[in-house]
Formats: structure tokens, sequence, C-alpha cells
């Protein structure tokens, strides 16, 4: 697309010695926590709806992959077309039911499919391709996810309720004692199985943490606007006071659902 193309020149100019000092000083390594930042960006927006604020974001997420590609291409390492055709045969190539006119019985075939094709495309074992930086709790369903295609898994629910049951006794042994070591090992041990249990229910922990939080926020906000209409300080109010204002806060939700 022109506007596309237009980017990248864009990028290029700014890069360039009659360019911005800001962008011509920038390294792939100083750009990734505004990358990141712009994609939970894009996530906000997704969760609000905001189709006006996801076409900006989009937007800005396109500069920085853009902007990637063409530093380097200042150092020849590769191009902004090396990039676009490296993934428009990437999903060609493990879609060959789609552009190939192959057949498969079922859908796990297709994942099956696409696991045997990273191995030669450079992946040597399952869990290789894992982002080591991923979030943790999206890191967990991953590594579960991909553990699941051969196999190694729970038959059933039940079985992983058991496991998280025998999770919070070892982590409550373990937080009698002094080692804090211990400790930490238990409490991320019944993480990993709490985000088992969510992956079986077809709920994805990471997200499900998110949105609690930000629900959390909420209501927390309108706990703190409660409380200055009765001119009261947060800090001076007792539990059980903040307590009845929380529920205030829920009963408010509920009856504005209904």
């Amino acid at each position: 697309m022109k506007e596309f193309s237009e980017l990248a020149d864009i990028i290029r100019k700014l890069r360039s010695p009659e360019g911005c000092p800001w962008d011509r000083e920038q390294t792939p390594e100083s750009l990734i926590p505004f990358m990141v930042e712009e994609v939970y960006e894009v996530i906000d927006a997704i969760d609000h709806k905001n189709d006006r604020e996801l076409s900006r974001e989009l937007g800005d997420v396109m500069l920085h992959l853009v902007f990637q590609a063409v530093m380097a291409e200042e150092e020849d390492r590769f191009s902004l077309e090396d990039v676009l055709r490296n993934i428009n045969h990437k999903m060609t190539s493990r879609h060959p039911h789609v552009f190939q006119g192959v057949v498969f019985d079922k859908e796990e075939d297709i994942h099956n499919f696409w696991e045997q094709k990273k191995k030669t495309e450079g992946r040597k074992r399952l869990l290789d391709g894992i982002p080591h930086e991923l979030p943790s709790l999206h890191k967990a369903y991953r590594v579960q996810s991909k553990a699941s295609m051969i196999g190694f898994d729970w038959d059933k629910i039940h079985d992983v309720w058991a496991k998280i049951r025998e999770e919070i006794c070892e982590l409550e042994s373990a937080s009698l004692g002094e080692n804090r070591q211990a400790v930490e090992m238990e409490f991320g041990d019944l993480l990993f199985s709490l985000v088992n249990v969510g992956r079986f229910l077809g709920v994805n922990a990471d997200e499900a943490l998110r949105k609690s939080t930000d629900k959390f926020i909420r209501r927390f906000h309108r706990v703190e606007i409660l409380a200055d209409d009765e001119k009261k300080d947060l800090r001076s109010m007792t539990l059980e006071e903040l307590e009845n204002l929380w529920q205030r806060v829920k009963g408010e939700e509920v009856a504005s659902s209904q």
C-alpha cells in the first residue's frame, strides 16, 4: 500500500543526517520498552472496544515494527522486504490446507503439522520458541499447552483440582518454616497449577488476572469517590467502613447491569 511505503520513507528520513536527533540515536534495544507499552495500549483499546483508539494504537505498533526493520536495513542485516517476504512464506507454508489443497482430518492434525514444521525451521525442542520474557502466567499457559500436544497432560480436570489441593497444603506447610526459598517455590507451583486448571476451563490466566486487577482498580476508584462524598479520609476509616463502601460499589454494579 502507498501508505505503508510512505511510513517506511518517513522513518528513513527521521533516521537520516537531516532527520530528528532523538530518532537517530535510537537502537533496537532502546526501543523495546516503548514497543511493549504500545502493544499493551492496543490490548487496552480492544478491551474497551474503542475502534478509534485501536486504529491509532495499531499504527503506533506498526511504527515500531517498521522502525526496527529500517534500523536493520542501515546495517545490511535484513530489509523490510525480507521481513514481509518471510512472514508471507511462513503463513502460506504453515497453512497448506488453505493454500496448497492439503487435507487434514481434524484440528489436532493441523497443530501437529505446525510443530513438525517449526522443527524443520530450526527449532530442535518442543518448548523452543517460547520467549523467555513473556509475562509469567502467559508463559506457563504456553508451556502447558505445548506439552499437552504430545499427551503430557492430565486426563481430566478432576486430577488438576486434586493437584491444586496438594499444592495448597504444601505451600501452607512451607509457610510454617523459615525457608523463604521453599515458600517461593511452593507458591510458584500453586500458580502453575492454577494456570493449568484455567487452561482446562478455557481461560488464559494472564488475561483473567489482568481483567480482575482492572476490576479492582475500577471499584477502588469508586470507593474513593464515595469516601470523598462523605468527607472521609480512607486512611482514617476502619476496615468495616471500607468494606461497607466496597459492598455498595458492588451493589451499584449489579444494579447497573440489570
